[in-house]
């Protein structure tokens, strides 16, 4: 419950003013996009795949980049471990999690 009650008052925080930020699209901010660290032998991100393809089913720009193919990119971006997911919303700086119930949570309330 508290979980839940935290992922919410993230969400509505990095939400806010969403229609107000400078990135938009003709019709109002640009798409949430998830960028997946994974890798083939990682049983977490496996489970999270699922949740991936329903991410990205309801619109949100899902890019999967596996580690042990692009281990430049994972570097870069300073991933040491997989899963992580860098979720951005409205054009705002991302949120670096590797809960998938995070990534649901905010990509779940998109820009208005």
């Amino acid at each position: 419950m508290i979980r839940r009650l935290l992922l919410a008052i993230a969400a509505l925080t990095l939400l806010a003013g969403c229609e107000n930020q400078p990135l938009k699209e003709q019709h109002g901010c640009v798409r949430p996009k998830v960028i997946a660290f994974t890798a083939a032998w990682c049983g977490p991100c496996r489970e999270a795949k699922p949740y991936l393809i329903q991410v990205e089913a309801a619109g949100v720009e899902v890019e999967i980049v596996d580690i042990d193919e692009h281990p430049e990119s994972a570097r870069q971006s300073g991933v040491t471990s997989v899963p992580t997911f860098f979720v951005y919303v409205c054009g705002k700086k991302a949120v670096r999690t590797q809960d998938i119930t995070v990534v649901v949570a905010l990509t779940r309330f998109g820009c208005k």
